[in-house]
């Protein structure tokens, strides 16, 4: 029988691991899954909650505790240590999967194994993107075309583990989430994941699968642009190899989304700035994009 973990990174947020694992108890796929909860760290109140909540499921769910916070790759790190069964899912507090998200992708994890391909592979899915106060946004993953380059620009592919299943080996023969990155270590992780020969699969559906409930409330923005100076000079090798239009290009996009982050903030003078560093990259670009702004204004 097919069995499954289910890996949830929890911090100080126990009503979005409630809603969380609330969508998980909508599966329509009828295999064997245990939930693996990783909690980093929470302040006491928050981790009494996620006591309760995971002491009165009906799900068949086990809780890993740091005594400290130690970051989200840590966790993750923890949670690959806790994998016990054939295949891995992971779920992020405060998003939801919908009810056939895990029959669809074992569907096709069924079709792939019956081409006897050697090749490890994750199934991703398309996904709604909904703005904390806002309306849902549909959002395919593009897996026809150069991966590695699509996870780069990110718009097309994006690295979301919550989209993924895949086998055990796939996921551990990646190694360690690298703990110098607070955040996007997914898409470092995605990366390594092609550069060791995977691929990334889409069900044979259109249907969106998922949820992400997104804010950038309370993220830092100087963070958010240094772990993407990170993964830029950690891979320069790859961002070099589709020439100086598309490094320009992705260097400009960075500033872009960390004055996105500054603005929703409300740090003027930060997003100023990386503005200031966009436009120094890409002028015509960016005067494009503030006439783009104003008219919608």
């Amino acid at each position: 029988m097919t069995t499954l973990d289910i890996l949830i990174p929890h911090y100080n947020d126990p009503e979005g691991l409630a809603l969380s694992l609330r969508s998980i108890s909508r599966q329509v796929w009828k295999g064997e899954y245990r939930i693996v909860v990783a909690d980093d760290g929470s302040r006491p109140d928050h981790l009494r909650s996620v006591k309760r909540i995971v002491e009165r499921s009906n799900l068949k769910i086990d809780a890993v505790y740091n005594d400290i916070n130690r970051g989200r790759p840590y966790t993750r790190n923890v949670l690959l240590d806790s994998i016990d069964s054939q295949y891995v899912a992971w779920l992020d507090s405060g998003d939801e999967w919908y009810p056939t998200k895990l029959a669809s992708q074992f569907s096709t994890i069924r079709l792939i194994n019956s081409a006897c391909t050697s090749r490890p592979f994750w199934v991703t899915c398309n996904y709604d993107w909904m703005w904390v106060g806002g309306k849902k946004k549909r959002l395919t993953q593009h897996t026809h075309n150069d991966q590695l380059k699509d996870l780069l620009i990110g718009s097309r592919l994006r690295a979301y583990l919550w989209t993924l299943v895949g086998s055990s080996s796939s996921f551990k023969d990646v190694g360690w989430f690298d703990e110098r990155l607070p955040r996007m270590q997914d898409l470092d992780f995605f990366i390594r994941f092609i550069l060791h020969g995977g691929s990334l699969k889409s069900p044979q559906s259109s249907d969106t699968m998922c949820v992400y409930h997104k804010s950038d409330v309370g993220r830092n923005a100087k963070e958010i642009r240094a772990c993407n100076s990170y993964i830029f000079d950690k891979h320069r090798v790859l961002y070099n190899r589709y020439g100086q239009t598309f490094k320009h290009m992705r260097l400009y996009q960075m500033d872009m989304l960390a004055a996105r982050f500054a603005q929703n903030n409300n740090d003027r003078k930060q997003k100023n700035y990386y503005l200031w560093c966009a436009f120094k990259r890409r002028p015509k670009l960016m005067v494009k994009h503030v006439l783009k702004m104003g008219l919608k204004a």
